[in-house]
């Protein structure tokens, strides 16, 4: 029997995915004050302009009033983002300031962390001058509205509208409407129970997990950069088709996380009784998909359990990785974390987010990994400037509040790792990196 409520056809109503996103910044907030939050950093070389560009965002901001948007609910009760009218403001901050190279990255990671101003903000844009021809530039934005692709790919069509090509079809092209999915209850509880079943397995051997510094409240985020040279992406590219196989850089990338980040964790005192379940979000979007898909959340998540006793040998950590994506993917797992959410909309953020913990302990993961590929961004130059690189720096959600994120920009491959300050410490954090460098 199919039971299917009445909506509009007009709104774009929030998905399962966005809800979980939702409900991770609820518990970010709890937990250190921070939010779901990233940014993207471009790093530039030449003449930059800066009253042109703050023009060019003003002009551009105005096409996109979803950007002042906020979530409401129907009266069906299914949540939505409630999108101002056509001709509205759409004020979106640029901030310029000047730093020297030795401030850089602290300057980033500031920006990085700085809360949004008020609820319908969701994105920022500032701009470091580093000396006459070389800027920075950050793009902080609220992972409610955009994940890490959609966010690169509204920098790729602002650099194509400011340079004056015609972007028409890409813009009309991007959804902004999304059904409300009150269809196919029984579909989405028997979802529901797959997924509980695989989450309690999760549950049946203690986590490993770093201990959080105390108080959490209103600590920052710490990053660590990892960039590679063209050399060294296609060296990394050989051997992960090498030793993972055919189109497996994202299990080798994070099978290298594994391993690198497991001296750590077995010097802090974890125990081969113990197992790693790292968080992934990938996405499965085909290049057409991700045009018109733009805004919001279209990732999956899949979780995977390596334990610790095997964690020091990558070989091993990148069998068990192989075997458990292919098992997810044929259980529907990422198709079950959707689906059932959509029930869980009905629940306040505060709720949800306590629904999720609990089956956990208050501890979800060992680590959050992200690979976002080549992403969304495509020029070589942005405004006037060239792009020498780009890459993200995400504040992961508590918990576990340490993770990587790995992005391409043309024919380079950066790693990023974000932890909440005080879980690692510098000596710690050099080691990964050295690790990280060595297996790759």
């Amino acid at each position: 029997m199919r039971i299917s409520l009445p909506y509009s056809k007009k709104k774009r109503y929030l998905t399962g995915m966005d809800w979980i996103v939702a409900a991770l910044d609820c518990i970010s907030r709890r937990y250190t004050g921070g939010s779901n939050a990233s940014q993207i950093v471009l790093e530039l070389r030449g003449p930059f302009d800066d009253a042109k560009f703050m023009s060019a965002v003003a002009g551009f901001a105005k096409m996109f009033p979803v950007l002042r948007g906020r979530p409401a609910r129907c009266w069906n009760l299914a949540p939505y983002w409630k999108i101002p009218r056509r001709g509205s403001q759409v004020p979106v901050r640029v901030e310029i300031s000047t730093v020297s190279e030795s401030e850089m990255h602290a300057a980033l990671e500031q920006s990085a962390n700085t809360p949004f101003t008020e609820s319908r903000e969701h994105l920022v844009f500032r701009v470091f001058h580093i000396g006459a021809d070389r800027h920075c530039l950050a793009m902080r934005f609220d992972h409610f509205l955009f994940d890490a692709r959609g966010a690169e790919s509204l920098l790729d069509i602002f650099q194509c509208w400011q340079k004056g090509h015609d972007c028409s079809a890409r813009i009309d092209g991007i959804s902004l409407t999304e059904p409300a999915h009150l269809s196919d209850w029984i579909k989405k509880f028997d979802y529901g129970r797959l997924l509980v079943r695989m989450l309690l397995e999760l549950t049946k051997k203690p986590l490993a997990v770093l201990p959080r510094p105390a108080p959490l409240k209103g600590r920052k985020f710490r990053f660590s950069i990892m960039e590679f040279s063209e050399e060294e992406t296609v060296a990394i590219t050989a051997r992960a088709e090498k030793e993972a196989g055919f189109m497996m850089l994202m299990p080798y990338l994070l099978g290298t996380a594994v391993t690198a980040l497991h001296d750590v964790f077995k010097a802090r005192g974890c125990s081969g009784e113990e197992e790693y379940v790292f968080s992934v979000s990938v996405d499965l979007r085909t290049p057409d998909n991700a045009k018109a898909k733009l805004f919001f959340n279209n990732i999956s998540f899949l979780l995977f359990r390596i334990p610790v006793f095997l964690a020091g040998d990558r070989k091993q950590v990148l069998e068990t990785l192989r075997t458990q994506m292919y098992d997810q993917i044929k259980s529907s797992f990422p198709l079950a974390i959707s689906e059932s959410s959509m029930v869980m909309r009905i629940l306040p953020l505060n709720v949800f987010g306590w629904v999720l913990l609990r089956p956990f302990k208050g501890e979800f993961a060992s680590c959050g990994f992200s690979c976002v590929g080549k992403g969304g961004y495509r020029p070589q130059k942005f405004m006037e400037a060239d792009v020498e690189n780009l890459y993200h720096m995400p504040l992961v959600p508590l918990p576990p509040g340490l993770g990587f994120v790995v992005n391409q920009y043309g024919k380079k491959m950066n790693a990023t790792l974000s932890f909440v300050d005080g879980l690692m410490s510098r000596e710690e954090v050099s080691a990964v990196e050295n690790r990280v460098r060595q297996l790759l």
